[in-house]
């Protein structure tokens, strides 16, 4: 058995120094590691495109509307940060504003409660006044036919 285990283990390490010497493997210890190198752009044109996509993110010139996040914010970092702090105080001032909102209805309703008027209420003398027009239009077409 010890026989079987070394024939293979030594086969294992003469296969892997053949796919090292071939260039195929590589280990992550060997020091011969070497890095790629990338061709040359072939134009200038493509040099240009280039260069242009390496451009950071500090040489963006920001319109108006990105200046006035930038002072509403008193932050002159990174735009993408901006936006999102003016996204949570956008947020953040609405819900207050539907939390003032919900106070003043519900003061509303209170003193409308106290003054006697619901919506069943309101839903009845709408409809008495409907009846009533309905009425009046029906007798005024009969006059009308009449004549």
């Amino acid at each position: 058995m010890s026989f079987i285990s070394t024939s293979s283990c030594s086969l294992a390490r003469l296969a892997g120094r053949q796919l090292r010497a071939g260039g195929l493997l590589q280990s992550r210890a060997s020091s011969s590691v070497e890095p790629t190198k990338e061709a040359p752009p072939k134009s200038p044109a493509a040099a240009a495109s280039g260069a242009a996509a390496n451009i950071g993110a500090r040489t963006h010139a920001p319109n108006n509307f990105e200046k006035r996040l930038l002072v509403f914010t008193k932050n002159q970092d990174v735009m993408e940060r901006c936006r999102n702090q003016v996204r949570i105080k956008i947020a953040n001032y609405m819900m207050l504003a539907t939390a003032i909102g919900c106070v003043i209805m519900i003061m509303s309703g209170k003193r409308a409660q106290k003054r006697g008027e619901t919506v069943q209420k309101m839903n009845l003398d709408w409809h008495k006044e409907y009846n009533e027009k309905a009425k009046q239009e029906d007798a005024a077409t009969a006059a009308s036919a009449k004549n």
